[in-house]
Parts: C-alpha cells; structure tokens; sequence
C-alpha cells in the first residue's frame, strides 16, 4: 500500500476512535492495520497515537499531522476528479458554508437555478455564524465576510458590500449624520466598529457614536427590528436588498455609507475541486450584481 493508503488509514483512525475499525472500511486486517500505522510513524519520526486498552488519543504530533493530512488528501482527491472529470458535467454532493444572514440572502435564492443548470449535483448548505473549519468541518467552499486569518486555506476576493443606513418607511429619519446621535439607532453587535458608527459620503467621513437602544447579535434579527420601527440600522446591502425591494425598509442618509465589509470564497485543496468551481463560477456574477 502507498502512502496516501497511510494517511487515509491514520485520519479514519483518529475520525473513528478505533484502529480495526479503520481497518475494516479499508479492507485491511487489523495486524497489517497496526504495521501501516508503525510504518507511518516511523517515516514521520513521532507518534501520532497513545493507545489504550479502550480508544485512540492523538498526540500533539498526531494533531498536527491530522491537520495536514486531511489537507493532502483533499488535495489529492481534487487532482483526481479535476482529471477524471475533464470530459464530464460535475457531479455529487457540494458543501457550502456561510453565515446564516449571507447563505439565505444571498446563495439561497440562487439554489434551484443552480440546480436546473447542473442536475448531477446536490447542495448541502452550511450555515451557522459560528465560524467554520473547512478541514475539520468536511467543506468544500467556504463564503465568508470581514477580515481573514487563516493563512492555510487558498483565498479568492469576490469584492464589497458597502453598509447602509435603513429604517421603517414613515418612521423617525436623521436629516444630517449627527441626528443620529439622539434618535434611536440599533445595535448590530459583533461589528467591530461596535456604537462608533464611521460614515462617510465619499468627501467627508465622520464617527457618530450612537445610542444603540436595541441590540441583537443577528443581522436578521436588527433588519426585523428596524422594519418594526425601533431605529435606524447600519447594515450590508445584501441584508437589505429583499426588504428595501419589498418595501419594509427604506433607506436614510442616502449619500452616507459605512465602512464596507469584504467577501471571500475560500478552499482548502491548492486546486479548487471542479463542483465548487462551477458553483464558484455560477454565483460569482450574481453576487457581484446585488452589490
């Protein structure tokens, strides 16, 4: 057996707690299981495992080594469909991760056409605004807003999406910036600029601090909020987009935006597996024009 046989052995070890059940989904005898593991071992010069009597625990080598190895054998996957599938649509089950507030904004509503377009694939949608692990999670491409600080995965910048201030329609509206600071506002807790709210209309830029009477962690919950007529809201355009069209929001300080918040799509293979590149290639545009 090679060594990718190896590396498939000790990651299915470490998913499954159990050497010969490991064994048994490669169709390996629990001894030639063992040697290909101490074969492993040896070429790396650490030991991935300590064994007791009842389950399997990684050692700190074993965690690093895990990391990686998922990584080449993704990698090494993806070579082979991208050759293999040279000569035919894509195929199979696709993983997408987001957060909640961007999947069902802006990739849900693109699912069925997608589907129409590409009938050998399935989605499996993702989304939790916790952040994702496209290795450990078994994710095949990850959409994610604001800063990026995983330096493993390969990244690719799909643009900006400016921030707005929105309210109910009839409700209290800030003639001038600074009205904000006494009006009722919401809170989207979690951004970084927090009640600071940085605006600017492309001559001048100012920090208004805001009161923020109502607060919510969700860009849902502050877009419901602000429909309700509990404030004025900062919020991304692709939040606002389906409300501003149906009327529940409009917008306030027309000429005043936030500061943006950038989206990347990002992978953990070098190559992009060719199922996430054609959904990749399919709502790319479509993002690109909602912004």
């Amino acid at each position: 057996m090679d060594r990718l046989d190896a590396y498939r052995l000790f990651v299915r070890a470490a998913d499954t707690g159990a050497i010969s059940r490991a064994a048994r989904e490669m169709g390996l005898g629990q001894p030639a299981a063992s040697r290909l593991l101490d074969a492993l071992e040896a070429r790396l010069g650490a030991r991935l495992f300590t064994r007791t009597t009842r389950r399997l625990v990684l050692t700190e080598a074993g965690g690093l080594a895990l990391e990686r190895a998922r990584a080449l054998l993704a990698e090494a996957e993806g070579l082979e469909a991208a050759v293999k599938g040279l000569d035919r649509a894509p195929a199979g089950l696709l993983r997408i991760a987001a957060s909640v507030a961007f999947g069902r904004a802006a990739l849900i509503p693109h699912a069925a056409a997608f589907l129409d377009a590409h009938p050998q694939m399935r989605l499996d949608f993702v989304l939790k605004d916790e952040r994702v692990d496209p290795v450990a999670d078994a994710v095949d491409l990850t959409f994610r807003l604001g800063l990026l600080e995983d330096s493993r995965l390969t990244v690719r910048r799909l643009g900006a999406y400016e921030r707005v201030l929105v309210a109910r329609p009839g409700g209290w509206a800030p003639l001038k910036p600074d009205d904000l600071r006494a009006g009722p506002t919401i809170d989207f807790a979690g951004v970084a600029y927090g009640r600071r709210w940085p605006l600017s209309d492309g001559r001048r830029t100012v920090e208004i601090e805001v009161r923020g009477e109502t607060r919510a962690s969700s860009g849902e919950a502050v877009v419901d909020l602000a429909a309700q007529g509990l404030g004025v809201a900062l919020l991304p355009t692709f939040a606002v987009a389906a409300p501003l069209a149906a009327g529940r929001l409009v917008r306030v300080l027309g000429d005043w935006t936030g500061p943006s918040v950038e989206l990347h799509a990002l992978w953990a293979a070098k190559e992009l597996p060719r199922k996430a590149r054609a959904f990749l290639d399919f709502i790319a545009p479509r993002l690109a024009s909602s912004r």
